[in-house]
């Protein structure tokens, strides 16, 4: 067969034509599907953009007003009891936890009685105040809280005056209902005290003072201020017999804020700027045989610690038993606010160092500095050396940085264990000092016979 030039035609091949029909259709098909992974790649891309973007926009932002926090989970799993509330929640953290709830009907009857009894307060202006403080009441905790505006605004009215409440009725006893659950059992208002000062359990302090200056505003004259209200009711379980002035003028954030400054001194000293790492110091059992006489500081305040010519003065230490949920709670509260401004920790740090085993324990007690009231010297050991557990301690601390130092140099000298030795074996005694004095003179009368001895064989 030719071609119109007359060249010989090349017959068809059938098959070869379906062999580039197939070859072309799968790259098509390897093209369309190539295109498809890029579609679902860019559009996978783009939902993850919009669901980060989402929680960028809805991610709350950094606070200088937080002050109400979760506990560091270190320090929770270890002594989940101190820090977990038993009859009462105040704040969202507990509100939901079914072994507390019944409180949440004692509160209403609280709100019924203060209404009742406060006729110038009306319920809803009560609730146009609050839900005015809303948002920076929530930029206090360090967590969002899942509660629309009216289940926040209403546990914050709750909340709010039924502290109040609790701290008028205990401060006038004829003002309580026949049947107070509270008030009619000492063990309930025990517990709800020590609730009160658990770093998850509280709200901020300038929405119950704002509700409180509401109501009683006119008559602040005749009546005690918030704080001397809170300082009574807390006083029986921190056990300070007077409220220092710093608290009264300091800017409380919340109750256990409050409570932490009762124990701080009125006076403070700037943070030693050292660099060195923290020394520490030797136990009370090898401070004495080293020559240091321990003695009870007549100060209330537990930071007055004082060495000075041997004698180390340290004020009393009243172990009770709200103390280590108490002192747990302030600590935690230190390690996630004061970072920079840690009292407690240090104190707790010094004392820690101090007391290694219940022999440590029973003499700082028999010296009056330890009072303790939990029963036994190994009680009081174990509380000392878990309370600083898992936290980070400064070395800084102007009242402890120096006095350490004091310390670890006085001990370091050899002579004061030899000294101190001397007068335990030898001077113990009226009859072990004039054997002493004999066993010298005897030394003298033969030395001074020797001496003689030899200057006649002269």
């Amino acid at each position: 067969m030719m071609n119109n030039r007359g060249a010989p035609r090349t017959p068809e091949r059938p098959w070869e034509k379906s062999a580039d029909n197939h070859v072309s259709i799968n790259i098509e098909s390897l093209n369309i599907e190539n295109l498809n992974n890029k579609l679902i790649s860019r559009r996978n891309h783009a939902n993850l953009a919009f669901s980060i973007r989402r929680k960028l926009r809805s991610l709350p932002t950094l606070s200088s007003e937080c002050s109400i926090f979760r506990v560091p989970k270190k320090l929770w799993c270890s002594y989940e009891e101190a820090f977990t509330p038993r009859v009462v929640a105040i704040g969202p953290y507990h509100r939901h936890s079914q072994s507390i709830k019944q409180m949440e009907d004692h509160k209403l009857r609280y709100l019924q009685s203060f209404l009742k009894h406060n006729r110038n307060c009306r319920l809803e202006e009560c609730i146009e105040k609050i839900r005015s403080w809303e948002e920076r009441a929530r930029r206090c905790y360090d967590e969002v809280i899942d509660l629309d505006s009216d289940e926040f605004t209403e546990m914050m009215l709750l909340d709010g005056i039924f502290v109040i409440q609790l701290f008028l009725l205990f401060q006038n006893p004829k003002w309580r209902a026949n049947g107070d659950r509270i008030f009619g059992n000492p063990r309930m208002l025990y517990d709800v005290r020590r609730d009160m000062t658990l770093l998850e359990n509280q709200m901020p302090f300038f929405a119950i003072e704002g509700l409180f200056k509401m109501v009683f505003g006119a008559h602040q004259k005749h009546m005690p201020g918030l704080l001397e209200l809170a300082y009574g009711f807390f006083r029986p379980g921190t056990n300070i017999e007077d409220m220092p002035e710093v608290v009264m003028e300091s800017e409380v954030q919340h109750f256990l804020d409050a409570i932490r400054l009762l124990y701080l001194p009125s006076v403070r000293k700037a943070p030693c700027e050292s660099e060195e790492e923290m020394e520490f110091i030797p136990s009370a059992t090898e401070l004495v045989a080293a020559g240091v006489k321990l003695r009870k500081g007549k100060s209330k305040c537990l930071f007055d610690i004082v060495f000075k010519n041997e004698v180390l003065e340290i004020p009393q230490f009243k172990i009770l038993y709200p103390t280590e949920s108490c002192f747990r709670n302030i600590i935690a509260f230190e390690q996630c606010y004061y970072r920079n401004d840690s009292y407690l920790i240090d104190y707790m740090c010094f004392m820690d160092h101090l007391v290694n085993t219940p022999g440590d324990a029973k003499l700082l007690i028999d010296k009056g500095i330890i009072e303790n009231w939990l029963g036994n010297d190994e009680a009081a050991t174990h509380l000392i050396n878990t309370l600083c557990r898992e936290t980070f301690m400064r070395s800084n601390n102007a009242y402890f940085y120096s006095l350490r130092r004091k310390l670890v140099e006085h001990c370091q000298k050899p002579h004061n264990k030899w000294k101190t030795t001397f007068k335990r074996d030898y001077c113990s005694s009226p009859w072990a000092v004039l054997s002493v004095i004999a066993a010298m003179v005897l030394l003298t009368l033969t030395v001074v016979q020797t001496v003689c001895s030899l200057l006649s064989l002269k």
